[in-house]
């Protein structure tokens, strides 16, 4: 039943009716995990603001005691996270009941989330791609923490120092906006079934091919897995066998040269068509100081 500010002041006064060690006073002590609504609760039996409140849990810092009347005394206290066997640590983050930006390992919360959210949904709230289950799994199966973080922060924008996807970043965007309501799961009272409870509308946005995608980003998105497809592609690919030497060489088994001038138009045309040899000791410091790194980066990608 829901109750008003008199009925509940009411109801306080009548709980207690043994001895009291203050005569004629009753005190109410509001324990509970963090932000459930404790001192939210104490503000409107007030009618006013009294304690103050945080959608951030651990708002109350320390123990508070406010006179209702004279026979009334409330205690409002810290939230207390209690041991507990059946709430995990995924449970409590997705609730409100652990802080977003305390927690250490975003994976849990988040496996947690995208089984509560179709893939569908996550991709129309965020305009992203997320990677298809790989051959052999199931392809109903929800998508795996790791790849909505990684396109999540991929198009975001949020990258490591090494130009990863910053995952752990990512995670705290996607978790605060399932708590503020924004990727909306509605939990069906008892006895009343969850999909006629709560019914996810259909895909909005027309779904777009992997293949379609700038590499780079296809990269991004690629979990640390080695397929079958992978190892043949990698296997079979041709590649020339070429060694690499500082500055330009004409030999085709070493290097082909990079500045674009061949042996007949080093040869110059002199009047009366009396053909000499051009300079032989000019363009020969092109690409003398180049890099490894750069010249071999197709072998650094991630």
């Amino acid at each position: 039943n829901i109750l008003s500010n008199t009925e509940l002041i009411a109801l306080f006064k009548s709980l207690h009716k043994a001895d009291r060690v203050t005569e004629g006073l009753v005190t109410v002590g509001l324990v509970g995990y963090p932000n459930v609504g404790k001192s939210s609760t104490i503000n409107a039996v007030f009618l006013e603001k009294k304690v103050s409140v945080s959608a951030t849990p651990g708002k109350t810092k320390h123990f508070q005691t406010l006179y209702v009347d004279s026979e009334l005394l409330f205690c409002d206290c810290p939230g207390l996270v209690m041991p507990s066997f059946c709430t995990t640590k995924a449970d409590m983050i997705l609730n409100g009941i652990l802080p977003i930006d305390q927690m250490r390992d975003p994976v849990p919360p988040v496996n947690l989330l995208c089984t509560l959210i179709p893939r569908h949904i996550l991709e129309d709230t965020y305009g992203i791609m997320i990677a298809k289950p790989l051959e052999g799994e199931d392809p109903l199966r929800p998508p795996y923490s790791e790849e909505l973080l990684l396109a999540f922060a991929y198009n975001r924008g949020y990258m490591t120092a090494n130009g990863q996807p910053d995952q752990s970043r990512g995670s705290r965007y996607v978790l605060k906006d399932y708590v503020n309501g924004k990727l909306l799961y509605c939990y069906a009272p008892p006895e009343v079934e969850q999909t006629q409870y709560h019914r996810f509308p259909e895909r909005q946005k027309e779904e777009i091919d992997v293949k379609l995608l700038p590499p780079r980003q296809q990269r991004a998105m690629k979990m640390g897995t080695t397929t079958g497809k992978d190892i043949d592609s990698q296997f079979f690919q041709d590649r020339a066998q070429t060694g690499f030497v500082k500055g330009r060489s004409d030999f085709p088994n070493i290097r082909p040269s990079a500045v674009g001038v061949s042996a007949e138009q080093q040869q110059q045309q002199m009047p009366g068509g009396v053909m000499i040899a051009g300079k032989p000791w000019k363009h020969q410091k092109r690409e003398k100081k180049e890099k490894l790194r750069r010249k071999y980066a197709h072998l650094d990608q991630h």
